[in-house]
């Protein structure tokens, strides 16, 4: 099971192949962890990426690929991986946006 630190939405991720996805948002950055169905139930695999949302009021976003945390789409083979990443880019966003609200 993955954190709900941060956790803002879990849902069918919206591409209808039956994965599940999970939203985590730090001020305007984000990280989504989606677990994609296989064939082998004993192989999970879960992509996540760094998100930028487009406005506060949504959870709109775009990937974001143009930080320290991922410059690509990522690919972790358990929970406890992604767990792990996910307490990494927390510190991080959190850092960013400590940042950007100290400029205004």
């Amino acid at each position: 099971m993955l954190t709900e630190e941060n956790l803002v939405l879990t849902r069918t991720e919206p591409s209808g192949n039956g994965s599940i996805q999970f939203v985590y948002r730090i001020g305007n950055l984000g990280v989504t962890a989606v677990n994609f169905p296989t064939e082998d139930i004993t192989q999970l695999e879960w992509t996540v990426d760094v998100v930028k949302f487009q406005d506060g009021e949504t959870l709109r976003y775009e990937l974001y690929h143009d930080t320290d945390l991922a410059k690509t789409t990522l690919k972790f083979r358990n929970d406890k991986a992604v767990n792990e990443f996910l307490e990494k880019a927390f510190a991080h966003l959190n850092e960013i946006h400590s940042k950007q609200e100290q400029k205004g």
